[in-house]
């Protein structure tokens, strides 16, 4: 699984992002062919590598030109009409089309959908939003994790967002930056908050490839980095995250509502182990397993409802039985079993403990007995 880590460390727009993509290997002749199926008006694009004492990086200069006159004129729907009929290739225009959509989504709910905040942004994010796109297919990326969105101040002593890039960015992991200028742009945000699956810092991978973008030729212009890498562990893991923490001064009654709150919300899986903590206090370990899209949630819901000062992430592959379910007819009534397989073999075959709790209430007979009893009906079914 091939994955792109973005960090917009010096800032974050349309061109520094092509640009970072050009500079990991993409092909900006290859990205053209793809900007003449849109049948758009053509915009200038040009690319130049651009080096300093302390490295190289891709400059990208855009010029919308006869694209922004186009555009000027027609409103977001129409846009997103024209897309749907182009030829560009089905998974570059869904993802050109989730950028048209959350775009014109926010400027609805900024700006009441103002028809000139709309087009002064929609010629980067039509086009370098979708030379991005088309790039990241040719460089083979599966997921794209980006590390927190860098957000600059526009007054001098106050931090104030710019209200568009802000709604942008909800439900997207950000940073502070005091500077005159908005380190995030309008397009840059709309562009990788469509395309990233997840935030968080540079994920294990085997490394492939970097990429830098920069805005200009100085040594000091603002620069983002790319790194393109192959997840490491076996090609048919799944990759989850471990969430921990040490937990010695909460009220133990608490668990059981901390518990429902982590499953309601998407844990994989939930458990407590005993250990003792500095001069001796008890104390326990709660473990969360966590899908990579949910670590942010589950992590502020742990903060939020136990009396933790803080949690710690890393990610781990796990292999697991492919699961369905079947039903055995016991004395007690009928009992759902829980089956896995592997390599299309039943292996595991394990009743589920709730319907034998209920069979055996209704019947008056220990647990034990009814989940006995289904065991052994659905043993019949393992394969060696």
């Amino acid at each position: 699984m091939r994955i792109a880590h973005i960090h917009g460390h010096g800032g974050l727009s349309a061109p520094l992002l092509l640009g970072a993509c050009l500079d990991a290997g993409a092909s900006l002749a290859a990205i053209e062919l793809g900007w003449r199926s849109l049948g758009l008006p053509v915009a200038q694009v040009s690319a130049a590598r651009v080096t300093f004492p302390q490295g190289a990086a891709t400059r990208v200069d855009f010029s919308p030109d006869q694209t922004a006159e186009f555009l000027d004129r027609q409103p977001v729907a129409t846009v997103l009409a024209h897309i749907d009929d182009c030829g560009l290739a089905d998974r570059p225009k869904r993802k050109l089309s989730a950028m048209l959509n959350r775009y014109g989504a926010a400027v609805e709910r900024v700006y009441g959908g103002d028809a000139a905040v709309r087009a002064e942004y929609l010629p980067e994010i039509v086009h370098l939003g979708s030379g991005v796109v088309l790039a990241l297919e040719e460089l083979g990326v599966d997921e794209v994790v980006a590390a927190p969105l860098p957000l600059g101040v526009r007054a001098e002593d106050t931090p104030l967002l710019h209200p568009l890039i802000a709604e942008l960015c909800r439900g997207a992991s950000i940073q502070g930056q005091k500077q005159a200028e908005q380190a995030t742009t309008v397009a840059g945000a709309a562009i990788l908050t469509t395309i990233a699956s997840r935030y968080g810092p540079l994920p294990a991978m085997t490394l492939a490839a970097t990429g830098y973008g920069t805005q200009n030729d100085a040594p000091d212009a603002p620069q983002l980095q790319m790194a393109l890498g192959d997840r490491e562990g076996q090609a048919d893991a799944e990759w989850i995250a471990i969430i921990e923490t040490h937990i010695d001064d909460m009220n133990p009654e608490l668990y059981e509502a901390v518990f429902e709150c982590l499953f309601a919300r998407g844990a994989l899986d939930v458990t407590l182990t005993p250990l003792f903590m500095k001069k001796n206090r008890p104390a326990n370990k709660l473990t969360v397993l966590s899908p990579l899209p949910h670590v942010n949630e589950l992590s502020r819901l742990i903060l939020q409802h136990t009396s933790s000062f803080g949690v710690r992430v890393h990610e781990a592959w796990r292999h697991k039985l492919e699961r369905f379910h079947r039903h055995v007819d016991t004395r007690y009534g009928r009992i759902a079993v829980k089956c896995g397989t592997l390599d299309d073999r039943i292996v595991q075959a394990a009743p589920e403990y709730d319907a034998c709790k209920q069979a055996a209430r209704e019947h008056g007979v220990p647990v034990r007995v009814v989940y006995a009893e289904a065991a052994r009906l659905a043993a019949s079914w393992l394969t060696s």
